[in-house]
């Protein structure tokens, strides 16, 4: 395909869920879609990753939900990353051994070289049908940097669906209440007195 033919077929209007272009979505060089960053892992759960109460351990879940974030801002950035912040862990219902566990996750959201990756997991029982259950959800922030250890720009993020449109603008809310939170926290908003002598 030429060049040309490249950049008009990139400029395509984009669908939203229901079939129809989002309104201004139009992909111009410098930008990605949500879709460009997908990535889905599936890992089995064994004995080994169960903690005291015979539930696979929160620890090994993280530590998937890190690898998967990895991967998605990775391959998203064309380049390393590395996580900074994880935010909203949320753990709905617990992972057994035997449980096929697969993370989705997806740029959410993007700055000049930061990008929020959110992650959901579903466990299933391999062996049962309509055994799927939804078990986490937790926001990652990746952060893509140079072969100095720098930070370095990343595209920009072009929402092509309603979907996409709602979990930037709920990155978007995440972000200002984590910087409002760090600058209450700068201020000194929570020193108090010491103990009276």
């Amino acid at each position: 395909m030429s060049e040309q033919a490249e950049m008009a077929a990139a400029r395509a209007p984009a669908a939203d869920a229901s079939g129809g272009p989002v309104a201004g979505a139009e992909l111009v060089r410098g930008q990605k879609t949500v879709a460009d960053s997908r990535v889905e892992i599936s890992r089995l759960m064994r004995p080994h990753d169960t903690n005291f109460a015979g539930n696979v351990h929160g620890g090994v879940l993280l530590g998937l939900m890190d690898e998967v974030a990895f991967l998605c801002a990775s391959k998203y950035a064309q380049g390393y990353c590395v996580t900074v912040g994880v935010d909203r862990v949320e753990f709905h219902s617990p992972v057994r051994v035997g449980d096929l566990v697969t993370l989705r996750a997806a740029v959410n959201l993007t700055g000049r070289s930061s990008m929020e990756v959110g992650i959901s997991i579903v466990a299933e029982r391999p062996d049962r049908q309509d055994s799927d259950r939804r078990t986490n959800r937790c926001f990652f922030t990746m952060v893509a940097i140079d072969d100095e250890g720098g930070p370095t720009p990343v595209p920009e993020l072009l929402c092509e669906t309603s979907e996409d449109l709602t979990w930037q603008c709920e990155a978007k809310l995440r972000k200002e209440l984590r910087v409002a939170y760090g600058a209450q926290l700068q201020a000194g908003i929570c020193v108090t007195a010491g103990p009276s002598e």
